[in-house]
Parts: C-alpha cells; sequence; structure tokens
C-alpha cells in the first residue's frame, strides 16, 4: 500500500489532541445521595464493577483514536500499486485547427508549422521507443490514427498529418483546445508522466504547468479583415454597415462595395448595380474596430462625418437603393498593395435585400372579415415578426365581375375560393375551395347539395370529429371545439385526399398535397361555424403557409459549423457552392461547415426558384494575434495515479464500523 497524499498524515495531530482532552478533564462526579445506606451499596458495587469500567474506557479511548487515524488515513489517499511504472517516453502533440491557424503563406501556414512541430516531437519520442498521440482541435477534437502509437506507427502519422496539410483539412471556425486537453486525460490515467504540447498561435495569460505550449507564429504576418457587415432599411432607403481592423500593424485600407439588382428610384422595372467605394483610405490602427457607414438616411440622429472609430459616407440620390439582391464587400491596402496573412475575411456578400412576394388571392361572392383579417395577420407576420415574405393578399368580390370576366386561376401562389368556384383548377399554387358550390374540373371531388344540421336541442350543430391524421396541417387545432351547421356533402373524392376532420360522418376538412397538386378543401359554410370565433381559424392558415409554401431557410447570414434547417415548397432542394447536397425529405438539417457563397435551387409548379446565403467565418478569427486568460489543465479532471487502486472504500468501512463500535460504548458507559 502506498499514499497518494502523505500530507493527509498531518491529521494525526489530532491523536495527541484527543490525548490532552483526557488528561485535562475532570475524574470526578458530583453525585447526590439519599441515605449511607445507599452509598456503602453503591461503593461496593462500585469496587466489583471497577475493572470492567477500567476495560469500557481503555476500548472507548482506543476506538477514539484508531477513528481518528482512519480520517487522517482517508485524507492520505491510501491506495494498491496495481501495474508497473512505464519507463519508455510518452507525449501528446495537440494541433490548433481553428480558422486562423491559415494565416501565413500559401507555403508556410501556421497550421503547416504545427503539423511539422508534431512530426518533429514524435521522432525524438519514438527514438526513444515511447508512446505518441496526436490530437486535432478543431470544431470536435479528433484523435489522429489512434491514441498512444509506437515507434513502428511512425510512417502512417507522417502520412496523415502531411495528408491534413495537403488537403486543406485545417477548420474554418474556432477550435476546442479545453475538450481536446479532456481527451488527453484517458493517457494521463495510465501515465501521469506523460508530456502535453500544445501547438498554436493564441497567446494565454496563464499556462498550466504540465502543458507546454508552443507558438507557431511568425514575426511579419498581419491581417486586415471585415468583421461584420449588414444592410438596414433607414428611411425607406438601404444603408450599409461594416466593421473592419487590422491586426499586426496599422494600414491604411481600400473598401470597395458594389450593389447587384439595386432598385433605385429611377430603375423601375430595369434593375441597376451601384458601385460604392470610400472617398479616401480609411485607416484602422492598434486593433481597433472601425465601422464604415454608406448611409441613404438623412436624418441628425446619425449626421454624415466621421468620428474616432466611424467612417460615413452619404450615398447620392441617384444610388440610393431601397432593394438589392447581393452586396459583395472587398478590402485591401493602399499603401504597399501586399495581400495580408489570412485571406478568408478580405471579402463577404450580403443576402437578403428583396424578400420574395407571396401573392394571395381571396376570390368569394360573399367576402367576409374573418377569412380576409387572418389572411392580413399572415401577411404582417411575415413582414415582421417573422419577415421571411412579402405577402400580398388581393381580395376579389366575384359579384363585381362582368359577364365576359372569368375568376383568375393564374398568377398567385395561393387561392382561396370561398363559396363560387372556378370552373378549372389553377395549376400554380396551393388552392384552398371553401364550402364549394361547384366542383372545379381537376379538384378531383364531387359536390352534392348543401346539408343543414341545425335541430331545436342543438341550434349551432354538432361539433367535428377528428379523423386521426397525423397532419401539420391540424396542429393546434382542436376539431372536437368546432361547431358546424351548414355543410356541402361530397358525392366522391379522389383517394389521394386525406380526410382530417369530419362532420356527420362526411368529410369536413380534407386536404391532398401530392407533387404540384397542394389543395385544402372545406365543406362547411364559415357562417355557420364558431371557427371564425375560435383561433382555430388563424391556426389554420399559419398551418397552410408553413406547410405548402413554407421558406427555405430563415436568414441570409450564417457563421460556419451552424447547422440550419432546410424547407422546400417543391419536392427537391439542390445546395450548391462549398457544399454539395440533393434534399428530398424536409425538414432537412446542413451543418455549414465550409465559408462562402451557397446558392438553394428548387421547383415548384414549373417555376425555379432561386435563394442565396453568406457563411463567413467568426469575427474572432480575425485576429491572428489574439490572446486568452486560460484553457483547461487536463491534470485537474483526473489525478489518480495510472497503477494505483483506491483504497478509500474500505478505509469508509472501518470509519463507519468504528464509529458505531464507538457509540455503542458510550452507549454501555451511561446505562
Amino acid at each position: 500500500m502506498t499514499l497518494l497524499l502523505p500530507l493527509g498524515l498531518i491529521a494525526l495531530a489530532s491523536i495527541a489532541v484527543l490525548i490532552l482532552i483526557y488528561i485535562i478533564r475532570p475524574n470526578y462526579q458530583l453525585k447526590y445521595i439519599s441515605s449511607t445506606y445507599v452509598w456503602r451499596m453503591s461503593l461496593k458495587l462500585k469496587k466489583k464493577s471497577l475493572p470492567v469500567s477500567k476495560l469500557r474506557n481503555i476500548l472507548l479511548i482506543l476506538c477514539q483514536i484508531l477513528f481518528l487515524a482512519a480520517c487522517a488515513l482517508a485524507l492520505a489517499q491510501p491506495a494498491l500499486v496495481t501495474g508497473a511504472v512505464i519507463e519508455e517516453r510518452e507525449a501528446v502533440a495537440i494541433i490548433d485547427s481553428s480558422a486562423s491557424m491559415r494565416a501565413g503563406t500559401e507555403d508556410d501556414t501556421r497550421f503547416r508549422r504545427a503539423v511539422n512541430g508534431a512530426l518533429s516531437l514524435a521522432s525524438e519520442v519514438f527514438e526513444g521507443n515511447g508512446y505518441f498521440t496526436v490530437i486535432v482541435a478543431g470544431n470536435e477534437p479528433e484523435v489522429v490514427l489512434q491514441m498512444r502509437m509506437r515507434p513502428d506507427g511512425y510512417a502512417a502519422l507522417e502520412e496523415e498529418l502531411l495528408g491534413l496539410v495537403e488537403d486543406d483539412a485545417c477548420s474554418y471556425g474556432d477550435s476546442d483546445i479545453d475538450a481536446a486537453m479532456t481527451m488527453c486525460e484517458e493517457i494521463i490515467v495510465d501515465n501521469p508522466a506523460a508530456e502535453i504540447y500544445l501547438y498554436t498561435d493564441t497567446e494565454y495569460y496563464y499556462e498550466p504547468s504540465a502543458v507546454e505550449v508552443v507558438d507557431v507564429k511568425e514575426s511579419g504576418e498581419w491581417n486586415a479583415g471585415i468583421l461584420d457587415a449588414r444592410a438596414e432599411l433607414e428611411d425607406g432607403w438601404y444603408s450599409i454597415y461594416i466593421d473592419i481592423a487590422c491586426y499586426g500593424r496599422n494600414a491604411a485600407l481600400n473598401l470597395s462595395v458594389s450593389v447587384a439588382g439595386a432598385r433605385t428610384s429611377g430603375s423601375g422595372e430595369s434593375y441597376t448595380s451601384v458601385a460604392l467605394h470610400t472617398l479616401s483610405a480609411v485607416q484602422c490602427n492598434d486593433e481597433q474596430t472601425m465601422t464604415v457607414v454608406f448611409r441613404s438616411g438623412s436624418g441628425e440622429d446619425f449626421p454624415v462625418g466621421d468620428s474616432d472609430n466611424i467612417n460615413i459616407f452619404q450615398i447620392d440620390t441617384a444610388d440610393r437603393f431601397y432593394a438589392f439582391d447581393e452586396i459583395v464587400i472587398s478590402i485591401d491596402e493602399v499603401t504597399s498593395g501586399n495581400s495580408d496573412s489570412y485571406a478568408l475575411d478580405n471579402n463577404m456578400a450580403i443576402y437578403g435585400g428583396l424578400k420574395p412576394t407571396l401573392d394571395v388571392l381571396y376570390a368569394s361572392n360573399e367576402p367576409n372579415n374573418f377569412v380576409n383579417g387572418a389572411l392580413l395577420t399572415m401577411a404582417d407576420y411575415y413582414l415582421s415578426s417573422k419577415p421571411v415574405w412579402n405577402v400580398n393578399v388581393t381580395l376579389l368580390d366575384t359579384t363585381t365581375l362582368g359577364t365576359d370576366e372569368e375568376i383568375p386561376t393564374s398568377g398567385y401562389d395561393l387561392y382561396v375560393y370561398e363559396h363560387v368556384m372556378p370552373e378549372v383548377m389553377p395549376t400554380d399554387g396551393v388552392v384552398v375551395l371553401w364550402d364549394p358550390d361547384s366542383a372545379p374540373q381537376g379538384s378531383g371531388i364531387v359536390v352534392g347539395n348543401s346539408q343543414s344540421l341545425i335541430t331545436a336541442q342543438n341550434p349551432y350543430g354538432p361539433t367535428m370529429e377528428d379523423a386521426g391524421a397525423d397532419n401539420p396541417l391540424f396542429d393546434y387545432i382542436m376539431a372536437d371545439r368546432i361547431t358546424v351547421s351548414m355543410y356541402t356533402r361530397l358525392i366522391s373524392y379522389d383517394p389521394s385526399y386525406e380526410v382530417l376532420a369530419t362532420i356527420d360522418g362526411a368529410p369536413a376538412i380534407m386536404t391532398k398535397n401530392e407533387g404540384d397538386s397542394k389543395v385544402v378543401v372545406l365543406t362547411f359554410n364559415i357562417h355557420y361555424s364558431n371557427i371564425a370565433e375560435r383561433n382555430d381559424l388563424i391556426f389554420l392558415f399559419y398551418n397552410i403557409f408553413e406547410t405548402y409554401i413554407p421558406a427555405t431557410v430563415t436568414g441570409n447570414a450564417f457563421s460556419v459549423y451552424e447547422s440550419i434547417e432546410l424547407n422546400a415548397r417543391g419536392d427537391t432542394l439542390t445546395v450548391s457552392g462549398p457544399i454539395e447536397a440533393v434534399f428530398n425529405e424536409f425538414p432537412a438539417q446542413i451543418e455549414l461547415s465550409l465559408p462562402g457563397e451557397y446558392t438553394l435551387t428548387q421547383s415548384e409548379f414549373g417555376e425555379t426558384i432561386i435563394e442565396h446565403i453568406y457563411v463567413k467565418v467568426p469575427a474572432v478569427e480575425s485576429n491572428i494575434y489574439s490572446t486568452e486568460d486560460a484553457f483547461v489543465n487536463p491534470y485537474l479532471a483526473q489525478s489518480d495515479a495510472f497503477a494505483y487502486e483506491d483504497l478509500i472504500l474500505w478505509v469508509a468501512v472501518a470509519f463507519v464500523t468504528l464509529l458505531f463500535v464507538e457509540w455503542l460504548l458510550q452507549y454501555k458507559a451511561n446505562v
């Protein structure tokens, strides 16, 4: 047995304190007796039991001494030696693969230097027949090949590491150094003498003594970068905000901005491109973030001019734009013309300057504010709360149509026909048939007569019955709370329809989502139902939008390694750009592991829909001379030596046993 923490034996001093307490405490007892006879009898009994009392007292003090000794032993962490000590040298190399490790030249990046440093260390360790492990600390740390490699694996390790460099395997985000340090604990458990090396370009205020930090930066490296860029509407016109900074030197920077597809006041339907340039170089000093503003508004709250950390340039009136397709931003140094050491942040793109428009037609011979209000609520929701669509609602009272005019069946994304139906079904949008008086050609239904469910006992009509269909169109809707007193019975309907709710045993709400055929049929009259008084009406239209006309993606700007949800209005969505992918089931998930511009392409109703997003590297990686506080010390998480078996459980058993014996002796002494 050995002690992992011998200093814990200092607690044995408590035994001396216990003995001192026994020495200085009074050894007499004050008792009151009622008669001399009782006193004499007690004295005789006391003399007879004296040997037993002395033995009990000796056992009591012995238990207390052993109890304190057990406490001290527990603090000293006793253990049994169960294995032999590893005498060969062992080392772990952690390679930082954050995006800033790409700084340098094409043939000599920081990541390449880190790999070469790890290979040199491996050669030294293997010369002494030692053990070697390489961990690449990226978004998620990974062990290269295997842990604790032996000298015969050097060739494979060299090939793998050099392959990482040639394959450009350095990440585009930040690195989880703490997770990499935690992975070292598995090695430390087996060999506490293992050496840990961290190859990185980050400086730390505190470096644990157990880890040697190897700095792979080189003098002369510098970076000028675009940290962030955004476009904001001000007074109806877009202004552009760009944050830039320079690290490693002070520099004057040229900032170029080009707006593609700009909708200006004089562009009409012919869109133009606007090129914006700074009037003079932007000076970046002392690693301070500078904000450059190309401003369209004229409010006094943001006057035109310069301050210490902001440069403002007014966009000419003729060049102001209220919508755009794409804004491309680039940066370079004015004076020397030399490229910086880190190119990932020299360009950026902004999308989202023109939200897609959804055209909605509400046609009825008795238009009501309930349906129209629900559609306008959706328009406001997608404009403000979830700004992904511009919803344009057109209300058509069919009684105002001329004799030669027909109900529109083309040019809209969503058709809501109430009471009166068109002759043929639209083929370019989602169709809602509400209380149909006839069956449009291609609808797949045959309409019968209207049915009244009003009785003297039930003037509001019965409630619907949920058909049990698990369809997102019925999310948040409680069919058993919706009453109906007038509906149109369907003689027949296409089997591709899915019945969601029934009334009087007949379909009340059903839907079809098959290819480009997206139809919702509601057979009841809204004026003879309480659905307009409930939130179910709003939920119904919300579900129609989210199920049949979903936004492809929420947002246009993302960071590397961000995971986003994709939806599609059609059956297939194609992602092209730094990552190529095709999705057929939705919603789909994609991790944006590479920066750059992505194009999302889909087809619905014969129309090709193209959208763009931009993925940027984290702004913190632009600072190629960053400093952080500290990282996790792996020795703190696991301190037990490799060849020991912990005996603390057995010490605890002795501790509890002595405590019980001491209590029993105290009880006997007081009885």
